[in-house]
């Protein structure tokens, strides 16, 4: 692997930057200054560091959040993102976000640094479910099951949804199922058809399900198992 490959993984500067301070002599291998940025090394074996710093290689972060409500699902912003909710040990990492949730929306997150892993989840092509538990203001119709699954028209945006699950647990509460991710979806298929989500959870992204020991704002990595879910 190129050493500035390694480092740039870990957050710690971008290669352009590596490139120029390693000619100044801010990158050490095995206790020698090693000036070209491009040097391979192994970074389980060779010993890196950089701009005094010792570089700990780890591949990728994937990390699963219970996002709570009023935070927002943003990298940077003038108010409280998820980002703000992690460890100073991840800050140094560039995390990206799938499948965004409205303010207001809690439930699971996934933040990774793996940029295919993140295109597979968001990717419509893909066709993975997210699964939502939604309490409704009115009792929900059954008639809505089928509209559901018909495809309901969203009127604001003139365009038919896809094909969605439905799933009614009690008068007012739904598990509702789609493969897409339109902003406010599950809350436009229900106002389409003339009742109100008055709240919004999703519990599933694909068959990764929010542990439920986790509480709102807390987070924990992905075991290898949970990350098998979407090979």
């Amino acid at each position: 692997m190129r050493v500035d490959k390694m480092i740039g993984n870990t957050g710690l500067d971008t290669r352009k930057n590596i490139k120029r301070n390693a000619k100044k002599g801010a990158l050490v291998i095995n206790g020698n200054i090693v000036k070209d940025s491009s040097t391979k090394v192994d970074p389980y074996v060779d010993e890196v560091y950089y701009m005094g710093h010792f570089v700990e290689y780890i591949e990728n972060i994937h990390l699963m959040m219970n996002k709570p409500a009023g935070v927002l699902s943003a990298t940077k912003d003038e108010e409280e993102t998820v980002i703000d909710l992690l460890d100073d040990f991840y800050l140094d990492y560039d995390l990206s976000i799938t499948g965004r949730l409205d303010k207001d929306t809690t439930g699971l997150l996934i933040l990774s640094t793996d940029g295919k892993l993140i295109h597979k989840i968001t990717s419509p092509n893909s066709n993975i479910t997210k699964t939502y538990e939604a309490i409704t203001r009115d009792p929900i119709d059954k008639s809505f099951i089928e509209e559901f699954k018909n495809g309901v028209y969203i009127k604001e945006d003139d365009y038919t949804a896809r094909p969605a699950d439905l799933e009614i647990l009690e008068p007012n509460k739904a598990l509702v199922k789609v493969t897409e991710g339109k902003f406010h979806l599950v809350k436009r298929l229900f106002s389409n058809l003339g009742n109100e989500v008055t709240s919004l959870k999703r519990i599933a992204i694909g068959d990764l399900k929010l542990d439920p020991y986790l509480g709102e704002g807390d987070y924990r990595e992905l075991t290898e198992a949970e990350l098998e879910l979407f090979s």
